[in-house]
């Protein structure tokens, strides 16, 4: 067994902890460099792009759905009655006005137009020799040769026959008038929709022949609601689309504007006149017609992407010096890509249009370049 000095034993004992102190004295020196550090960097700045608070004029618009229906719908009908003999008319034939569209047999017509011509030309030479023997008796009756009776004979039989040719002669013009009514003719340029007879039908007077449109320009029927009613009047402007023909827009006016309402939806029905020259609109098309409803004004817009809902309330992002800031504004009017607002909010600021889904107040941000911009020229 070995026996230590006392002295020895005193260093054993001072020299055991020794690591633990330099550990700890480690330790203390690491935590004061770390608190002696700047803090981290917070999260980088949002992208987002911005756009232009604008004021501007603002018409007040309403869009209505209504049915496309032809200036004009006409059932052409026979003025007499007959066999038709020719029919040229189609469905989906163009024609011009005064085109044959079907013509009647006029056999028996002529028949009676020779006859009634024979009877006015006996008639006419049985006038003319009344005058004349009126003539004689007027002079003889004068000298007293002959008797009042001679001559008021001679004055019936001249005014009986004088009558009896203007009946002869309307005899003949009726029979003309049902010849000429033998053919049947396009009363305006339009289209032939429907066929009602053939070659060899028997048509009788007042009987269809063919339904034809004018599509030249067409009528949308909509129904405008009450409140509307007071600021529309014929002779507006409107814009229609229709939903046959993507991508085509074409404008016309209001032209009636009817004063009664619908007693089950309170509505009024109006109706604008649309040109269609080229004739791609058709009847029957479903057309979304816009007009403008309410006086003109000045007001303060943005794009509609601005605006953001969250918690029930509305508000923009406005940008300055690189940090959001929420503006409270109340929405007036959406029209087209824009909304009409009110707030804390002037021409010419820049609101947040893209990235301000999870903005908040006071949050960095980075202004991207406008969609088609070239590089490096943030706003």
């Amino acid at each position: 067994m070995t026996i230590l000095h006392p002295f020895q034993r005193l260093l054993g004992t001072f020299c055991q902890p020794l690591p633990l102190l330099l550990c700890l004295v480690v330790t203390l020196q690491a935590c004061d460099e770390q608190q002696a550090a700047p803090p981290p960097a917070g999260p980088p700045p949002a992208p987002v792009r911005v756009a232009p608070v604008l004021q501007q004029e603002i018409k007040q618009t309403v869009t209505l759905v209504g049915t496309v229906e032809p200036w004009k719908r006409s059932i052409v009908a026979s003025e007499v009655e007959g066999l038709v003999r020719a029919f040229p008319a189609e469905e989906g034939m163009a024609v011009q006005r005064g085109q044959l569209l079907a013509r009647l047999r006029t056999d028996t017509l002529k028949i009676r137009s020779d006859s009634a011509s024979a009877l006015y030309r006996e008639a006419a030479a049985r006038y003319q020799r009344a005058k004349r023997d009126l003539g004689r008796v007027r002079a003889l009756f004068k000298r007293e040769l002959v008797t009042q009776k001679d001559f008021d004979d001679a004055l019936a039989e001249e005014t009986a026959l004088k009558e009896r040719l203007s009946q002869l002669g309307a005899d003949i013009r009726q029979v003309r008038d049902s010849l000429n009514k033998s053919k049947i003719l396009a009363p305006f340029d339009g289209w032939i929709t429907q066929e009602f007879t053939e070659v060899g039908q028997w048509v009788e007077e007042g009987g269809p022949i063919i339904e034809m449109v004018d599509l030249s320009h067409v009528q949308v029927e909509i129904p405008l609601p009450e409140r509307y009613v007071s600021n529309v009047q014929p002779r507006d402007p409107v814009t229609a689309t229709f939903d046959g023909l993507p991508g085509f827009e074409a404008q016309g006016r209001v032209f009636s504007l009817v004063a009664q309402a619908d007693r089950n939806a309170r509505t009024f029905p109006i109706k604008v006149e649309i040109p269609n020259p080229e004739l791609a609109i058709k009847s029957g098309m479903v057309s979304r017609v816009t007009l403008q409803v309410g006086r003109p004004h000045q007001g303060i817009v943005v794009p509609k992407d601005a605006l953001v809902l969250r918690g029930g309330k509305e508000f923009v992002f406005g940008v300055n010096e690189g940090t959001a800031g929420q503006i409270p504004v109340t929405a007036l009017l959406h029209f087209e890509d824009l909304v009409e607002i009110t707030g804390e909010i002037q021409e010419g600021m820049r609101v947040v249009v893209e990235g301000n889904e999870r903005l908040f107040p006071g949050q960095p941000v980075r202004v991207l370049d406008p969609p088609g911009a070239a590089p490096g020229n943030d706003p």
